[in-house]
């Protein structure tokens, strides 16, 4: 079965028992920690303040070389800071180990390594930040001048880095802008000569070819509306002309003849107008425009007459024949109109041709543009991300150069010391202040883990439910040391007994014990010299001299609990015993006794069965003889051992004489016939017992008892020999524990309080 696990009340109390043992332990640790902060050398740390400044011209106007903030820079500055070239140079500077040269160079770097502190400040959201640069030396002269020099060497480190940047940056920006302008040249120049190639089928140009197509198929059916009236007409005028040389009657179905005149100038009208819509679209160099143009140029070089030629054909050739008919002026009017016609008919059906062509060739132009548009799409894409990529060069060129000419100015971030580097005054370590806390707080765990140790290694029975618990058995009740009854103070014990006042040193394992030196020097004190010698052990009866007190209350609980038990009995006999001697038995069975005579007002009587090593007469302030020993032997009668304690229904039954004591066990058992004669004349019988391990008594009084009360004193009688006392006896139904001997500060604080009326009674005592 598990022990039960210390609670801080646990731990408290242990705490409060072990008091000088952990303060000396503590003591001694604070000793051991102010000798070890006299012996620890000495070192002294001296810092510098370095503030990093923004540029000196506002970031909207120009924008220098961002590094980012201190915090995010600080591995980089720790690089620089440590680096080997730096810290050789700070070596040869001030020669913080003394004259170092191979190995010793080497071990001289690695130490000054450890020495230097970076640190940053933690407000991100300030323009300026600063760091600061410490260094640890036994000289705080030695340390002022190493971080000096630390922070100069920086400062030159960082201008030469930054210009070393911003040089690079540029160097490399200019050759990278080179690269882009020649491979934007040759993606312009590709854009350039495919849209040449492939004029008239480009993706803008849909529009236009969809448009000029739709105008030409209106021109196409306005040609074939036009073509088919020229037909008509042609057959009219022919039979018109039939008629004429069949019959000699005119047609009264022909039109009024036309009027002579240019031909050309409707066709030249037309084709201005489409000059100007397709000029409103395409540029001068289009094809079509440039057909046009041509056609236009063509039509208004051509002679008048070739449009009439045919006009007077007719006459002429009649003239020639040297016929003597002269030709009629009508029929003559009506060849010209058939030759007009003709002529007309057949311009009409070239311009047919001319459109048809022309609607196939922007039918393919609107075909082959998809792809066209794919590939010129491909090449644009190149173009304008070469374009985007050499702007950007572009502007991170100026941008570099700008930073290069503010760099070379010292106009840009700069690191700059406000707070030179201090000489120390006092040494960093030994922190003798931490040391001290280090030495209490390790003196206040070995204290307090001896402590608990200590406590630990007793196994012993620290409160009433781990008693229950491995024991199996109700705690009757836990019982203080006397000590907390009497508080020490002798001028508040009753004076009517006639005994002075005693001071009390209770030592762990016994409940009083006496110095003869302290009783005298107290006797003295309170009485004189005339006081000087006398003391009784009577104390031990507590609930007698301080009835209001704790420990009395906690006999009361005991012994109502007792009487209880034996409530069906007319007379009940009750042992109480302990496992090994110097637990309070004894006192415990006079005062249980007591409180049942006084308090629950019952008839009892007090047997001391422990022959060998008497008490119960010292305690209750009775002559030894004659008692039980005497009635055992048969030299005394049983009424004239009786004792009666004052006015109190409490008989007293002592040892007896001690010629006596060694009485065999045989005789023991005789007890059995006397206890049968006092149970009709007492309610409860209260044997005390010897203890149950050292001998073999117990057994034999085990048997005529009907309760058994076990004493157990607590933290002190280990567990294990409780248990091992307890298992030795037969029969245990009717038993209880009093838990004896228990710290008054680990108790409750409802039990550390005496009774508000017992307090002012006791005092009018």
């Amino acid at each position: 079965m598990h022990a039960r696990v210390l609670t801080f009340q646990d731990y408290l109390a242990i705490a409060i028992r072990r008091k000088w043992l952990i303060l000396g332990i503590v003591l001694c640790s604070l000793g051991a920690a102010y000798a070890w902060g006299k012996v620890l050398p000495k070192s002294y740390r001296s810092t510098t303040l370095i503030l990093v400044e923004s540029q000196k011209i506002p970031e909207d106007y120009v924008k220098g070389v961002v590094m980012g903030t201190v915090h995010d820079r600080l591995n980089t500055i720790q690089q620089m800071l440590l680096s080997r070239t730096l810290l050789d140079r700070v070596i040869e500077m001030s020669k913080p180990y003394g004259e170092s040269q191979g190995a010793d160079r080497d071990a001289a770097i690695e130490r000054m390594r450890k020495a230097i502190t970076i640190t940053t400040s933690r407000d991100v959201m300030l323009r300026d930040q600063t760091f600061s640069i410490s260094f640890v030396h036994e000289n705080p002269a030695m340390a002022m001048k190493v971080t000096s020099t630390l922070a100069s060497l920086l400062i030159q480190e960082n201008l030469s880095t930054r210009e070393q940047l911003v040089e690079t940056a540029s160097q490399i920006l200019t050759s990278e802008l080179d690269r882009a302008k020649e491979e934007l040249e040759a993606r312009e120049k590709a854009v350039s000569e495919f849209k040449r190639m492939h004029m008239g089928e480009l993706p803008q140009q849909m529009e236009a070819n969809l448009r000029a197509l739709d105008r030409i198929q209106v021109e196409v059916l306005t040609q074939t509306e036009a073509l088919s009236n020229l037909n008509t007409r042609l057959a009219m005028i022919e039979k018109a002309i039939k008629e004429y040389e069949t019959t000699g009657t005119t047609s009264t179905e022909l039109p009024a003849s036309s009027r002579k005149g240019d031909r050309r100038f409707p066709r030249l009208k037309e084709l201005e107008r489409n000059l100007a819509t397709l000029s409103a679209i395409y540029k001068q160099n289009y094809p079509d425009v440039v057909q046009l143009k041509e056609e236009i140029a063509k039509l208004k070089t051509q002679p008048q007459a070739e449009n009439d030629e045919l006009v007077d054909v007719m006459p002429m050739q009649e003239g020639k024949s040297g016929g003597a008919k002269p030709v009629d002026p009508y029929l003559r009017e009506l060849t010209r109109q058939r030759n007009e016609l003709k002529i007309e008919i057949a311009s009409n059906k070239d311009r047919q041709s001319r459109l048809a062509a022309q609607i196939k060739e922007y039918e393919g132009r609107v075909e082959r543009t998809p792809a066209r548009e794919q590939k010129l799409m491909s090449l644009v894409r190149d173009y304008e991300n070469m374009q985007k990529n050499y702007q950007s060069l572009l502007e991170k060129k100026l941008s570099a150069r700008i930073a290069e000419n503010l760099e070379r100015r010292q106009k840009g971030e700069q690191f700059r010391i406000i707070d030179p580097a201090n000489l120390p005054g006092y040494p960093e370590k030994p922190n003798k202040m931490r040391i001290m806390l280090a030495g209490l707080a390790l003196g206040c765990g070995l204290g307090m883990g001896t402590a608990v140790g200590i406590e630990w290694l007793k196994r012993g029975f620290r409160d009433p439910e781990e008693a229950e618990t491995l024991l199996g058995l109700p705690v009757l009740a836990t019982i203080p040391f006397f000590q907390s009854a009497f508080g020490g103070a002798a001028k508040s014990l009753p004076l009517q007994t006639g005994v002075p006042a005693l001071p009390l040193n209770v030592k762990e394992g016994r409940l009083l014990s006496y110095s003869s030196k302290s009783i005298i020097r107290s006797e003295r004190a309170t009485h004189g010299p005339t006081a000087a010698g006398r003391f009784s052990p009577e104390w031990n009866l507590v609930t007698k001299w301080r009835p209001m007190s704790v420990v009395a209350e906690q006999f009361r609980v005991a012994a109502t609990r007792l009487a209880l038990m034996g409530a069906e009995r007319s007379s009940t006999v009750i042992v109480v015993t302990s496992a090994v001697m110097g637990e309070g038995k004894s006192s415990s069975a006079v005062n249980l006794a007591y409180v049942l005579a006084q308090d629950l007002g019952k008839r009892t009587l007090l047997i001391d069965c422990d022959l060998k090593r008497p008490a119960v007469h010292k305690y209750a302030g009775v002559p030894l003889e004659p008692g039980l020993a005497d009635v055992l032997h048969g030299g005394k009668s049983l009424d004239t051992c009786l004792q009666r304690l004052e006015e109190v229904s409490l008989w007293i039954l002592p040892a007896g004489s001690m010629r006596y004591r060694s009485i065999g066990l045989l005789k023991t058992q005789e007890l059995h016939k006397i206890l049968t004669e006092l149970r009709s004349r007492f309610e409860h019988i209260i044997l005390d017992a010897p203890p149950i391990l050292p001998l073999a008594d117990m057994n034999v009084l085990a048997k005529v008892s009907d309760v058994l009360a076990l004493v157990v004193l607590a933290a002190t009688t280990g567990r294990d020999v409780v248990q091992k006392a307890f298992k030795t006896l037969r029969d245990t139904s009717q038993a209880g524990i009093i838990l004896n001997g228990i710290e008054a500060e680990s108790t409750p604080y409802y039990m550390q309080q005496e009774y508000y009326l017992g307090t002012d009674v006791e005092k009018r005592l």
